[in-house]
């Protein structure tokens, strides 16, 4: 079974605007669902820092990240 990949930027402008939070959330989520997940920070995503925070699931970019929207679109795809 192929593992979902998520990436969370940890630039300073997307860590600024809540990255912490998403990486606090994916972290418990890995936790939750580690065979289906695969969790890692970058420093930065195709350099779209006035979005930010910003996340990768799959090679998927996904702007102005929150916590519930990441957890909604993990758990629809896993």
């Amino acid at each position: 079974m192929k593992r979902l990949t998520v990436e969370v930027c940890i630039g300073t402008p997307c860590y600024l605007m809540g990255a912490r939070e998403l990486i606090d959330d994916m972290s418990e989520l890995q936790n939750k669902y580690e065979d289906k997940i695969k969790f890692k920070t970058l420093h930065c995503i195709e350099e779209r820092c006035e979005k930010a925070p910003i996340v990768k699931i799959d090679g998927e970019i996904y702007e102005e990240m929150t916590p519930d929207k990441l957890r909604e679109i993990i758990l629809k795809r896993i």
